[in-house]
């Protein structure tokens, strides 16, 4: 189990414990895929970190497991979700990605 900061959420990360508001209410039970998406609604809930399933100190857009392309660049739009209006963040969106792509040894 490794702790891992909502903003730092990846791909494939699976909740190792209960998320509770602080409430006390459920807000994802354990064995949960998580999403970078469901990252950004977790901190518009005040929660700053989760635990998910791993060794500690693993973890990134290359995790513990090879990723596809298409997967990489999955996970990098959704971290650039509602910029990518802008030409320049697109610019900088597309070497992001090439350049993560280019690191897993991919195309």
């Amino acid at each position: 189990m490794r702790k891992v900061a909502t903003d730092r959420i990846t791909l494939g990360d699976v909740v190792a414990a209960e998320v509770t508001s602080p409430s006390g209410n459920i807000l994802m039970k354990k064995g949960t895929a998580i999403t970078p998406a469901m990252g950004r609604r977790l901190r518009n809930w005040g929660i700053a970190y989760v635990y998910v399933e791993g060794e500690e100190g693993r973890g990134g857009i290359s995790g513990s497991k090879t990723r596809t392309a298409v997967e990489t660049k999955s996970e990098l739009y959704d971290m650039f979700f509602g910029t990518l209006d802008s030409v320049n963040m697109r610019k900088i969106f597309d070497a992001v990605c090439a350049h993560k792509i280019r690191q897993q040894g991919g195309e």
